[in-house]
């Protein structure tokens, strides 16, 4: 297994893996390669954060991005990042694949000098990585009125990031 940078020529092998790997979701509603194509469009997207995982043959069986996302406080706006999509085909369910890619992205993000990663999902699986929901940090999501969504998350790249950061993010 090999994770590398996505390439453009990689781009619509990695279409077809998203929609592979989101068929079986019952959270999809099919636009997630769309979604993806159109991040890359997006200044916030940074090549560097996105990632595939070839398998010893070469074939695409993993991807995942990481792109800016906006924390919006009271007096200032913090640029971070947001992962979304991460994808595994589905052949290779639960063999630590979405987990090394994740662990790899943060690698090259902390480098980078970000220092938190947000996404919505399922905190069953993302807990296990070291997300937690965002209001511990107080940190809301936008439509979030109950101010205790268990779905948006965030994982701190360097310890105590986000001390004394109050606000609002929009994940979309």
């Amino acid at each position: 297994m090999k994770i590398r940078q996505e390439k453009p020529d990689d781009y619509l092998e990695v279409y077809e893996l998203v929609k592979k790997s989101f068929a079986t979701s019952s959270h999809a509603d099919g636009t997630e390669p769309d979604y993806l194509n159109e991040i890359r469009k997006k200044d916030s997207f940074i090549p560097e954060l996105s990632l595939v995982v070839e398998n010893h043959d070469g074939k695409l069986i993993g991807q995942v991005v990481l792109y800016k996302t906006i924390i919006t406080l009271l007096d200032r706006k913090i640029t971070e990042l947001l992962l979304s999509p991460i994808s595994v085909h589905p052949d290779f369910f639960r063999q630590g694949i979405a987990c090394a890619m994740m662990e790899e992205a943060f690698k090259i993000a902390l480098k980078m000098g970000y220092s938190a990663v947000f996404l919505c999902g399922n905190p069953d699986f993302y807990h296990k990585i070291g997300f937690r929901p965002t209001y511990e940090f107080y940190i809301f999501h936008i439509n979030d009125r109950s101010k205790k969504a268990e779905w948006c998350m965030v994982r701190e790249l360097t310890v105590g990031a986000l001390k004394n950061i109050n606000g609002t993010i929009d994940i979309n």
